[in-house]
């Protein structure tokens, strides 16, 4: 299998490389971590063994879809169980387990400052949020996959046979893997076993204790690099991407992101107005004029059709309630910041009222909460994702 890197991912160009990948399938080479065989590399392509088995869950039933995520706990078990002092020197490990949490920060950080364009008040704000509250301290440093949960294994329908996509690899909090893996997993697909049991059956066969505050705040870190992720590759291209998906994500993370940081600090969410009216826009007639024609032309039951139909009505709704969503969320910033604005100017009002007040903070959870809920009104399919309670940690 030849893995390419196509030059215009969200994170190309950064310290994410095909490089740092390679770095672990040499490190882990011998061991018993379930891992592909790298047979050669060049410059921004590597050679691979060929995995066997699938990557895909939805075909399964319930009890074959717990035993396989059963062994993949334990595969990350055993990845964690690695002595991280030698053979990772490349991935510059934190000088200690304190600064763990602040590595992942700086590096993502750095990401959202020299790949994103675009103003985002909650990337702004969760940047200074997440450094405030970095946990200080971690038992041990394991190897961190960094992109734990369904889509990055391949399975023979029993067993997990290999763990893929490296390139987030880190040496940090084994809390951070976990997390990925409860936010990914748990919260974003679902039906994949109980989290509770798959934490006590890591922590039996890594003799590591379980902290469910620092997964808590790694969970937040999840959709922080998502959220940055997603700016990234639409302000960089993404020509081999599907950008309504990147859309559709920044929306959720606009909503989830606030309510976790403030449940994370015992702070309820505002109940939140969100009766946006629809309006119809100078483009209405001409999306719904789509809509009806991707029904036309293709059947039902193709998904790509389906996927259109979803996206061109989704469109369509935006365009509606757009106006009301804009000017609702304008008056909310405006509140906040005591400044008259234009819809146009608000993303980069707010994000310099962020920068300005850090003292603010707590009101500024609750607006982007707000906002960000008024917005997704537009993403039906979203709405069951923002609705979901978080795993109790």
């Amino acid at each position: 299998m030849l893995r390419v890197d196509s030059g215009d991912g969200p994170v190309a160009g950064t310290a994410l490389t095909l490089g740092r990948e390679a770095t672990v399938y040499r490190a882990l080479a011998g061991t018993n971590v379930r891992i592909p065989e790298l047979i050669a590399e060049t410059q921004g392509a590597l050679l691979m063994e060929m995995a066997r088995g699938r990557p895909e869950l939805d075909h399964l039933d319930s009890a074959v879809r717990v035993q396989i995520l059963d062994d993949y706990v334990d595969a990350l078990a055993d990845l964690h169980r690695i002595d991280a002092s030698s053979g990772f020197a490349a991935l510059d490990p934190p000088a200690d387990a304190g600064s763990a949490a602040q590595q992942v920060m700086q590096l993502w950080e750095g990401i959202y400052r020299s790949r994103v364009r675009r103003p985002s008040p909650l990337a702004r704000f969760a940047s200074r949020w997440l450094k405030h509250n970095a946990p200080t301290t971690a038992e041990r440093l394991v190897v961190c996959h960094g992109d734990v949960g369904p889509g990055n294994f391949m399975h023979d329908g029993e067993r997990v046979t290999a763990m893929l996509d490296w390139e987030f690899v880190h040496v940090g909090d084994p809390m951070d893997d976990l997390a990925w893996l409860a936010f990914r997993g748990h919260h974003f697909i679902g039906d994949i076993g109980d989290f509770s049991a798959q934490l006590r059956r890591w922590q039996a066969r890594t003799g590591f204790e379980v902290d469910k505050r620092r997964i808590a705040y790694y969970r937040i870190v999840v959709m922080y690099v998502w959220l940055i992720s997603c700016l990234a590759a639409l302000d960089n291209g993404a020509k081999n991407q599907d950008r309504f998906t990147y859309l559709n994500l920044i929306s959720l993370m606009n909503v989830i992101m606030p309510r976790a940081m403030m449940e994370y600090a015992g702070v309820s969410p505002p109940e939140v107005d969100v009766d946006v009216q629809p309006h119809d826009s100078d483009l209405s007639e001409q999306i719904s004029a789509l809509v009806d024609l991707i029904s036309l032309k293709w059947p039902p039951s193709d998904p790509g059709a389906l996927y259109v139909g979803v996206m061109a009505n989704q469109t369509l709704r935006l365009s509606q309630l757009g106006v009301s969503i804009r000017e609702q969320n304008r008056d909310a910033v405006s509140a906040l910041t005591g400044r008259s604005l234009d819809a146009a100017d608000v993303d980069q009002v707010f994000d310099a009222w962020i920068v300005a007040t850090p003292e603010q903070d707590d009101a500024s959870a609750a607006v982007l909460y707000a906002n960000g809920l008024r917005r997704v009104q537009a993403d039906l399919a979203l709405l069951p994702i923002v609705s979901k309670p978080f795993l109790p940690l």
